[in-house]
C-alpha cells in the first residue's frame, strides 16, 4: 500500500450540444492519465433533463487495485463539495452533482457545460507509478552529445533537442563562449531536482508539481523556455491549487495569455486586489498596469 503524501490534479471539460443528448444517455469527456490512472469527467442525462456530473477512473491491468480520492466538483463557476470515493477494479464510475434543468441559468447551462473536478488522492494500491526519467543510465549516455553538471548531479542530454527548445542553450551550445566546445559544462545556482524537472518537459513528460511551480517557471523564463512556460502554464490552469493570486502574478509576469484571460475572468468587487501586486513592480508591464487599473475601475 503506498502511503506517500497526497497527490492532486484537476480535469476540465466542456459538453456541447447538451440539448441534443437523448434522455438516460451520457457523455464521456476526454481521457486523460494522471499517477497511472486513466480518468475522465462524464455526463448523464435523466429522463426529465436533469444532468448529473461523474468521474471515471480506470486502470487497464487484470490484477486489483483502488485509488482513494477526495474532490471537488466546478460546474460554471459554481463549486460542490463533493466528497470522497474509492474507486477499484469494480467501481469505476461514481456519479455524485445532480442539476435540476430549472436550476441550469445559475450553472451557466445552455448548449453547452464546463465542468471541472480538482482530485486529491491518498492511499492507492496495486497502482503502478511512472519513473522519472534518467538522464545518467546507459541509454541517456549513448544518445547524449553533452553532460551538464547542475549541483552534484550529471544529466547526459542532447545539444540539439536543448537549442531547439532554449534561447540560451542555442546561444551556449553554438555561440563563441568558452564553454561551447565543451563536453561538459557546470550550470550554477540551479537545484537539481528543478532541472530534472525543466528538462523532462523538454522530453515529452510533464511532471510539474505545486511545489516547484514557481521554480520551474524562473527557471523556464531564465533559459528561454516556452515549451516549459506553456506547460507550466496548462498546469496553473487545469490541475494547480496554488492562490489565485499567485496565479495571476505568474500570469503576468511570464506572459501567459490563457491563464491571463481566465484569472481576469474571476475578478470581482469581492477581490483582494492589494494581494494582486508583485513585490517586483517591473513584472508588470505598463500595459498589463492600466488594465488591471480599468478592470478595478470597472467593478466599482
Amino acid at each position: 500500500m503506498s502511503t506517500a503524501k497526497e497527490k492532486h490534479f484537476g480535469i476540465t471539460h466542456v459538453f456541447k450540444n447538451i440539448n441534443d443528448l437523448a434522455p438516460q444517455k451520457e457523455l464521456i469527456g476526454n481521457v486523460e492519465k494522471h499517477f497511472g490512472a486513466f480518468w475522465a469527467v462524464k455526463l448523464y442525462k435523466y429522463q426529465d433533463g436533469d444532468l448529473r456530473i461523474g468521474l471515471n477512473c480506470e486502470k487497464f491491468q487484470s490484477h486489483d487495485w483502488s485509488i482513494k480520492t477526495n474532490f471537488d466538483m466546478f460546474v460554471g463557476r459554481h463549486s460542490f463539495r463533493a466528497g470522497s470515493y474509492l474507486f477499484t477494479q469494480e467501481e469505476k464510475n461514481f456519479y455524485s452533482v445532480h442539476i435540476a434543468k430549472n436550476e441550469f441559468s445559475r450553472f451557466e447551462i445552455d448548449e453547452t457545460a464546463t465542468v471541472e473536478i480538482r482530485v486529491r488522492i491518498g492511499e492507492t494500491t496495486g497502482v503502478m507509478q511512472l519513473k522519472s526519467k534518467s538522464f545518467v543510465d546507459e541509454g541517456a549516455k549513448e544518445s547524449s552529445d553533452v553532460v551538464l553538471v547542475v549541483g552534484d548531479q550529471k544529466f547526459y542530454v542532447s545539444k540539439l533537442l536543448l537549442s531547439f527548445h532554449s534561447t540560451y542553450f542555442k546561444s551556449l551550445f553554438n555561440g563563441n563562449f568558452s564553454e561551447s566546445g565543451k563536453s561538459v559544462i557546470e550550470l550554477k545556482d540551479i537545484a537539481p531536482e528543478v532541472f530534472q524537472m525543466f528538462l523532462e518537459i523538454i522530453y515529452g513528460i510533464s511532471v510539474i508539481e505545486d511545489g516547484k511551480i514557481s521554480e520551474l517557471l524562473k527557471l523556464a523564463d531564465y533559459f528561454g523556455c516556452q515549451t516549459a512556460i506553456e506547460r507550466c502554464e496548462e498546469f496553473l490552469f487545469f490541475r494547480s491549487y496554488k492562490p489565485f493570486a499567485f496565479k495571476f502574478q505568474a500570469a503576468l509576469k511570464y506572459k501567459m495569455e490563457k491563464l491571463k484571460v481566465k484569472c481576469y475572468s474571476q475578478l470581482s468587487k469581492n477581490t483582494d486586489f492589494s494581494g494582486l501586486s508583485p513585490q517586483d513592480s517591473h513584472d508588470y508591464s505598463p500595459d498589463d498596469w492600466k488594465e488591471l487599473f480599468d478592470k478595478i475601475v470597472s467593478l466599482k
